[in-house]
């Protein structure tokens, strides 16, 4: 079973001044409790403690403020993911469906470890547009991995890519009803059975 090496915990924002992490970190509890449109921004001036104008400053309004979280979730899970396919490439693995499992492992790694960030962004109450946003993100993201596995044109092998994408979207959602971190590794472990079985059968 492949497993990512020498892991760190992964930080909670990837590129941010301590300022901006307060404003996120606030952002993230209220919208977490109040969900989208409910939220305001006197609250998250208010557990951030930062200034209403360095708020305005730093982000604009509330919907700019969910942006950035998701934003910098979206890096961060690209980003690392891409370091760990990286690195196996350079340790000699080429293998293509190997290489998407050692990236799927840490992306789900990822969605465990930032779960507070994740539910916010896929809980439904977000700002206007934000779907279609998300939605071609997420097409950018599958063609990504697609061309990590190596896939041919051919029917048989498009429905196998989409299922394995279609299986990694469901873990994610099963995630989030996990309580412990041994749970979540379970989860995570149970997934990539499914992946190899469903590539047996390919």
């Amino acid at each position: 079973m492949l497993q990512s090496k020498g892991r760190t915990r992964a930080r909670t924002w990837t590129s941010t001044s301590a300022t901006k992490e307060k404003v996120l970190d606030a952002a993230v509890e209220v919208f977490g409790e109040h969900g989208f449109t409910a939220a305001t921004m006197a609250e998250i001036v208010e557990r951030s403690g930062v200034s209403v104008g360095s708020i305005y400053h730093h982000f604009g309004g509330k919907t700019e403020v969910f942006n950035a979280i998701w934003e910098d979730f979206v890096g961060l899970l690209r980003g690392r993911v891409d370091e760990v396919v990286q690195s196996a490439r350079q340790a000699g693995e080429t293998d293509g469906f190997e290489l998407f499992v050692l990236g799927t492992r840490e992306y789900l790694s990822l969605i465990w470890e930032n779960r507070v960030q994740a539910r916010v962004i896929a809980m439904g109450d977000t700002p206007p547009g934000f779907d279609g946003q998300r939605r071609r993100a997420s097409r950018v993201g599958g063609d990504s991995e697609i061309a990590i596995l190596g896939l041919g044109p051919t029917r048989r092998e498009r429905l196998f890519g989409d299922f394995l994408l279609a299986m990694r979207n469901e873990t994610t959602i099963a995630l989030f009803g996990t309580k412990t971190e041994a749970d979540a590794q379970e989860l995570i472990d149970e997934a990539e059975k499914y992946f190899r079985r469903l590539r047996a059968g390919a």
